[in-house]
């Protein structure tokens, strides 16, 4: 993924909405990986009523794993 590619996918979110990186249980070596976007609703408070705002997840892809 591009900066470019990931300011777009960001666009539509707001500035203080949490950002993450996910890493799966897997073994990662030393090295370089590429990695999706994945944006989380984080819903809304049942006792407030209140949006609870947005996760930006950025999750490493493992060399050996592909996503469709």
């Amino acid at each position: 993924m591009t900066k470019a590619e990931l300011i777009d996918a960001m666009r539509e979110y707001p500035d203080d909405a949490l950002v993450v990186i996910e890493v799966h249980d897997t073994m990662l070596a030393e090295d370089l990986y590429d990695f999706y976007f994945e944006p989380i609703d984080m819903g809304v408070d049942s006792r407030t009523g209140k949006h609870q705002g947005h996760e930006l997840r950025l999750s490493v892809m493992n060399h050996h794993e592909t996503i469709n």
